[in-house]
């Protein structure tokens, strides 16, 4: 296909339009796997070198990482990262910018990378000391997946607070008035969550259930080691919790997993809340109730927060909450003994 742009090479690929021109511009930020792929594809579809000279027509914006890469699975292979970056490359092209990055301090050549006219910052794993070593007065910055308590700076997160609220509200609608709390995400949303979630229950007037919290264990995200700690934690324990929620829908997969190994079927001798809406969540048995959220609107505000930005020099700090969504399937019953 002669003239092939980067976004259809993305596609064709299953990659982000970041990651391709990661990959043709020669810069770190993308395993060296997916840099071959891209660029075998690349000369096999005859893409041409010469766009990658064409001038900025605005400015040129990096995604700094202080959050995926290095922590786990590459990056590349989460829908979600994917997700976010095809959105705000989008978005940024459609304003006339381009985008470099995603960039990683531990990145060969990190400290080499091209000058920036602004920055957005994958922040969720990120202390506030990191992130003001990479404040700049000169450059703005927002920092996203954070929530709005990061000194001097302008932020994009999920609304989890508000996620967790629909969620509690919906099981007390339905009867459940202990409710417990299993968490293994270790970054700022595991703590937003939580965090909701304790006061949702002081303020709802609700009695906490049983609470796991595996956030700090390693290989949490292993599906084997979830669901080994799991099957150990259920082993002799009577739950008087009628109701979970779920800090992520990996996790209240693997519950389910593990409460059916204990003889308990979900949906009808414990209910169970998940949150993201992961697309695996609709082909769980019993379909899995949780909280939408939305990678793409997050990239999108990030994006447009920049450049909002980056036309205010001096201007107050903004921080953005993108909405969810409570999406109602078969994981929850009437608790039928309630008062």
């Amino acid at each position: 296909m002669a003239g092939i742009s980067m976004r259809e090479l993305a596609d064709l690929l299953g990659v982000s339009t970041a990651s391709v021109s990661v990959a043709l511009r020669g810069k770190s930020g993308i395993s060296e796997e997916t840099r071959q792929r891209i660029l075998e594809e690349a000369h096999r579809q005859g893409y041409d070198m010469g766009r990658l000279s064409a001038p900025d027509s605005k400015g040129l914006i990096e995604i700094l990482d202080l959050t995926y890469r290095g922590h786990g699975a590459p990056p590349e292979d989460s829908l979600y990262y994917n997700q976010f970056l095809e959105a705000v490359s989008k978005e940024l092209t459609r304003q006339g910018y381009q985008l470099s990055g995603p960039f990683a301090p531990s990145d060969p050549g990190f400290l080499s990378r091209p000058p920036a006219d602004g920055v957005i910052l994958l922040g969720a794993a990120a202390t506030a000391d990191q992130i003001r070593q990479y404040q700049t007065p000169a450059i703005p910055f927002v920092v996203t997946g954070i929530s709005s308590d990061v000194p001097a700076a302008d932020t994009v997160s999920h609304d989890n607070h508000a996620g967790i609220r629909s969620a509690l509200h919906y099981l007390q609608q339905m009867g459940h008035t202990r409710i417990g709390y299993l968490r293994s995400l270790c970054m700022a949303p595991g703590e937003d969550r939580q965090q909701a979630w304790q006061y949702e229950m002081y303020r709802l007037q609700l009695t906490p259930g049983e609470i796991l919290d595996i956030s700090g264990e390693p290989d949490n995200t292993r599906p084997e080691i979830l669901l080994g700690r799991l099957h150990d934690w259920l082993e002799h324990r009577l739950l008087k919790a009628s109701a979970f929620l779920c800090d992520n829908d990996s996790l209240a997969a693997a519950f389910m997993r593990a409460l059916r190994d204990k003889g308990l079927i979900p949906g009808r001798d414990i209910s169970v809340v998940g949150f993201d809406d992961m697309p695996f969540a609709a082909f769980l048995e019993p379909p899995l109730t949780t909280v939408r959220t939305y990678e793409p609107e997050l990239g999108i505000a990030a994006a447009d927060l920049l450049l909002r930005c980056m036309e205010r020099p001096g201007h107050s700090h903004w921080h953005i909450k993108v909405g969810t969504t409570f999406v109602e399937r078969a994981s929850v019953c009437k608790n039928e003994d309630s008062h």
